[in-house]
């Protein structure tokens, strides 16, 4: 395949995903596309809003822009995602029906982390180590458990139907029973069977799972279900529900913990009522877990009113720069192009317009970016950045957005100018 195509054919696909509102001009990177943003908007907006009291389905935002992953089973063998806090999201099938509350889904990134495969296709695992990172608490406390510590509990016959939980889970897998534990009156209720899964959710689990209260619907706070289907944002249960102590803040603390196939779940008692359930960092730990970094570096914001920027690079093909990103832009207009990207490094590429190159009418765009065009290349550091392009050309836009670049990987692409 053209490697060059494809950026183009990317770039297409981003445009359409990516329009977002004024709300770039606060600090933080926000959802990515119309699609995102609803399905940020309906559990957190009124949490960010202060109309409710509860623990963050997302988090207060995104912490990567809106990017492409690889993967085969989506058009151009990539699919657009968004990191935050608590999950992924994703768009896998972008022709399918958006109206659909499962056009954006949420990747079963707890699975992924247990078991050390990293999905790449519907049905094609690239076999890594388990993730030995902690599923709640400090991250760099010793003794709380990890998603390995799960891998090894994923076969364990569920727990009677009613049955106090009081059982405790050690860091290397060990089980006991505390019955001191059973003062907190945590049952295991509803029993989930299905293909390699056999497991009761904790009473105070799926009493979240089913709970109502404030959603934001078309920009509105309503009443209703947090979760219209109960298995949306957690998938099913991959565990059963054990007690744990994990340090938080440096304190030993007792925790109620479950995994599903898409979140953790961490039940607190000692916290306040709309925060004793709480969604673990699956997100953050996940992004870790395959990308070898850290929450790449804030960009700064976006100006008000831009137009936001396709976000980021394929793995087109197989580049290793030691961690960094090998970038190529080429200008196929007949204008000079200027852009500028900010973010761990800053960078001005300026670009001379090309000769016999055209303004496309709107009804033909360009199918595949031409070769002969001038370019500007370089290697870029993993993280997040701001993006601005301007044009000599009167009245073009000056479209503006975030990218989110990982290790080793590699972003070559055109730009064209196309007639409103």
């Amino acid at each position: 395949m053209n490697v060059r195509r494809r950026g183009l054919l990317a770039l297409a696909a981003a445009v359409a995903l990516l329009a977002t509102s004024s709300a770039l001009t606060t600090y933080a990177i926000v959802p990515g596309s119309d699609p995102f943003q609803r399905t940020w908007a309906r559990a957190d907006a009124p949490v960010t809003d202060g109309q409710a009291a509860r623990t963050w389905v997302w988090g207060p935002e995104a912490f990567t822009a809106a990017m492409f992953e690889p993967y085969a089973d989506s058009p151009g063998g990539a699919r657009v995602v968004q990191y935050f806090d608590k999950a992924r999201m994703e768009i896998t099938r972008p022709n399918g029906d958006r109206t659909s509350g499962w056009h954006v889904t949420n990747g079963l990134l707890v699975v992924e982390l247990v078991s050390g495969m990293l999905q790449s296709a519907d049905n094609a695992f690239e076999q890594r180590e388990p993730a030995h990172v902690n599923v709640a608490g400090d991250p760099d406390d010793p003794d709380g458990p990890t998603y390995a510590t799960f891998a090894a509990l994923r076969s364990a016959p569920p727990a009677a139907e009613g049955a106090t939980i009081t059982a405790r889970l050690a860091r290397d897998g060990a089980v006991t029973d505390d019955a001191a534990l059973a003062v907190h009156g945590v049952t295991a209720t509803e029993r989930v069977q299905d293909w390699a899964i056999d497991h009761r959710v904790a009473s105070v689990f799926w009493d979240y799972i089913n709970s109502e209260g404030a959603i934001s619907v078309g920009g509105r706070s309503v009443n209703g279900r947090l979760f219209p289907d109960a298995w949306y944002a957690t998938g099913l249960p991959i565990s059963e529900a054990y007690w744990t102590t994990v340090r938080v803040l440096g304190a030993p603390q007792d925790v109620l913990v479950q995994c599903f196939e898409r979140r953790c779940l961490t039940w607190t008692p000692t916290n306040d009522p709309g925060w004793q359930v709480e969604m673990g960092n699956v997100g953050r730990h996940y992004f870790v877990w395959r990308y070898g970094i850290d929450v790449p570096a804030e960009a700064p914001p976006v100006d008000p009113g831009s137009d936001p920027l396709p976000a980021t690079p394929l793995d087109a093909w197989d580049v290793n720069h030691n961690g960094l990103i090998y970038f190529r832009m080429s200008n196929q207009t007949p204008y000079a192009l200027t852009m500028t990207v900010d973010g761990p490094i800053s960078v001005v590429f300026t670009i001379p317009p090309c000769e016999g190159c055209v303004v496309y009418p709107r009804a033909q765009p360009p199918l595949a970016c031409r070769d002969d065009t001038p370019s500007e290349e370089a290697l870029l550091p993993p993280g997040n950045f701001r993006v601005q392009v301007e044009y000599s050309a009167p009245h073009a836009d000056r479209p503006a957005g975030h990218w989110t670049l990982t290790p080793d990987t590699a972003l070559d692409t055109c730009w064209v100018l196309v007639e409103r």
